[in-house]
């Protein structure tokens, strides 16, 4: 079942996190990093909901399998874009042994729902280009590439 997290879910959620960061780590050591307390990451979770992040927690017999951290943004105009109101999906999280079992999918139909009642037009979110298996799942769900972004390690002054 699909609840929307509350603070008491924020350790599960960390758990979750830290999975969802070692892979991250695995991939790009050079930028992401499994180390410190667990305490850090639940107040990174904490500092995000204060500040108006929404998680959704999709829970069996009680306990915390997969999760969803998105947030509202609003998007004043510019001189270059029009004003929009959108939802950005920050994390999506599936423990291993309940993948392919369109946990992710039901997730993110309940975000876009979310989104909408608030009158998101949109969502967007950000993938790293070794993660194909997230950047198929957002294919998946409807989402396009819209901007790449390219990124070059600079070599310290000697």
């Amino acid at each position: 079942m699909i609840d929307t997290a509350t603070d008491r879910d924020i350790p599960a959620l960390a758990e979750m996190l830290f999975a969802l960061n070692a892979h991250h780590a695995d991939d790009v050591p050079e930028r992401f990093h499994t180390e410190g307390p667990q305490e850090d990451l639940q107040g990174f979770l904490a500092e995000k909901m204060a500040e108006g992040a929404r998680a959704l927690v999709y829970r069996t017999e009680g306990v915390a399998r997969a999760y969803l951290l998105w947030q509202v943004i609003d998007q004043p105009a510019t001189a270059l874009e029009k004003a929009r109101k959108m939802a950005v999906l920050d994390h999506i999280y599936v423990a291993p042994i309940w993948r392919h079992r369109g946990l992710a999918r039901r997730l993110i139909a309940r975000f876009e729902a979310e989104s909408s009642v608030l009158g998101c037009s949109s969502w967007m979110t950000r993938v790293h280009a070794f993660n194909r298996a997230s950047a198929a799942m957002m294919q998946g769900a409807g989402a396009r590439l819209a901007v790449q972004v390219f990124e070059k390690p600079l070599q310290a002054p000697s």
